[in-house]
């Protein structure tokens, strides 16, 4: 039951970004397919570096190999979060 409450509320505030976008004149359909595949790009990249590093330090440091796959992580979210706010044109507040 839990997982479907969270699916209608990304839903929902997929739904409601999608109109702000547009009512902003943000919204672009290949700026969102180059959003998505640059999401899915990052996400197979900290799982590939997060399997490695597993691999590598052996399962002792799984902490360690966890923290840097999140460093990965946030690192690639702000990049690609610069870089679609460059196109999209925002103001800087």
């Amino acid at each position: 039951m839990n997982k479907v409450i969270i699916l209608l509320l990304m839903i929902s505030v997929a739904i409601y970004a999608y109109a702000k976008a547009r009512q902003a004149g943000t919204w672009s359909w290949p700026l969102f397919a180059k959003t998505i595949l640059g999401l899915s790009m990052l996400g197979a990249v900290a799982g590939a570096l997060g399997v490695w590093l597993g691999r590598f330090v052996g399962p002792e440091h799984t902490l360690l190999a966890t923290m840097l796959t999140l460093v990965v992580i946030v690192a690639g979210v702000v990049v690609l979060n610069l870089w679609v706010r460059s196109k999209t044109g925002h103001d800087k507040q």
